[in-house]
């Protein structure tokens, strides 16, 4: 009689438990199951055990009690961008934190203050060039040189003094060309208001800075009305911004125009103090010839704050330096002034009046 065959090993077993890889799935469902649970695996990013309101609004990975080292160590995980979702969530975990994505209005106000913070300076000039007319045949200045050869002293005072923006008088179309084509300066309105009220051009280094804007605003001068000057420029290394306004008052040559001479430094002061309203933190510079000296300092500083750079002060009543020239260069009380400079070898040779230049500092906000 032969022996019974031998039994099978394990069968039971494989039958009572089924396949034999069946306990492994069951094992991952419960794992994930309790991922999901837990909150550590999400869709929208985040790790650890749910997340926390901050105080700020946001959110927080439960358990991250500070707040994250970037430096430390790389982001864990980072918000993506899904079919459904096309923008990323706004905000990544970065060693067990959240941080959040900061908003274009964000980084505009990050990026204003970062400029804001940065100190410039400009060397500022102002010079009443004579206008060729006036040495012309028939000129009431007919013992100077020619505008022609006049410009080219011109150009050279511009080069001495180093300015980087300059306040221009009288300055007639042939000198304004010729002034651009000697120095390499850009004007502004340069013919913009027409051949006829090219005078009260403002000449500016491109290098330094570059043109935002510019306006004007309009004054009787002697027996016309005439436009002034208002340029916005944005300094190229630091991105500050300043305004640089330039003007000619009546001149004194008849009683009639004195009149005429104190409206417009109160006109000139009241849009002054607009620009300053509607512009906070912007410094502003006034650069003219002014026709008038002490006069001009006492009804001008005090309905606007603006230090002259000439020196001077409003405390306890008007107190303006010595000055002997009526040209003039002022700016907001942010502003400081050094190597004030009234250059009187032009007279005679170049022109009626003094070139007047300043450097001024600007200190960061």
């Amino acid at each position: 009689m032969s022996a019974p065959p031998p039994k099978p090993r394990h069968r039971e077993s494989r039958q009572a438990w089924g396949p034999w890889w069946l306990p492994a799935v069951a094992v991952v469902v419960l794992l994930t199951g309790m991922g999901v649970l837990l909150g550590t695996v999400r869709g929208d990013g985040t790790a650890g055990l749910g997340r926390v309101a901050n105080a700020d609004g946001g959110t927080t990975a439960r358990g991250a009690d500070r707040p994250a080292d970037t430096a430390s160590g790389p982001a864990t995980r980072s918000s993506k961008v899904s079919r459904s979702n096309p923008r990323p969530a706004p905000y990544h975990v970065v060693s067990g934190a959240v941080i959040r994505h900061k908003t274009a209005a964000q980084l505009r106000a990050e990026r204003a203050l970062l400029i804001a913070s940065r100190s410039f300076s400009v060397t500022i000039g102002t010079f009443n060039v004579l206008g060729s007319n006036h040495t012309a045949r028939g000129g009431d200045h007919p013992r100077y040189p020619s505008a022609g050869v006049r410009s080219v002293g011109a150009a050279n005072l511009i080069r001495r003094h180093g300015v980087d923006v300059l306040g221009a008088q009288e300055l007639k179309p042939d000198q304004l060309n010729a002034l651009k084509r000697m120095t390499g300066m850009a004007a502004w309105p340069d013919f913009g208001f027409g051949s006829r009220n090219t005078d009260d051009n403002i000449l500016y280094d491109p290098s330094k800075f570059e043109f935002v804007s510019g306006t004007s605003f309009s004054l009787r001068f002697m027996n016309a009305v005439r436009p002034q000057t208002v340029l916005l420029l944005r300094d190229r290394a630091t991105g500050r911004e300043a305004y640089f306004v330039n003007m000619h008052a009546s001149a004194v040559t008849a009683p009639r125009y004195a009149a005429s001479r104190n409206a417009g430094h109160l006109l000139a002061a009241a849009e002054i103090n607009k620009l300053r309203a509607a512009n906070p933190g912007i410094p502003i510079f006034l650069t003219g010839d002014m026709n008038d000296r002490a006069g001009f300092f006492c009804r001008f500083v005090p309905r606007t704050g603006m230090v002259a750079a000439v020196g001077g002060n409003d405390t306890g009543g008007c107190h303006p330096a010595p000055h002997l020239a009526v040209d003039w260069i002022l700016g907001t009380p942010d502003v400081t002034f050094s190597n004030y400079w009234e250059d009187r070898s032009p007279i005679g040779r170049v022109s009626d009046h003094f070139f007047v230049s300043a450097v001024a500092h600007v200190p960061g906000r």
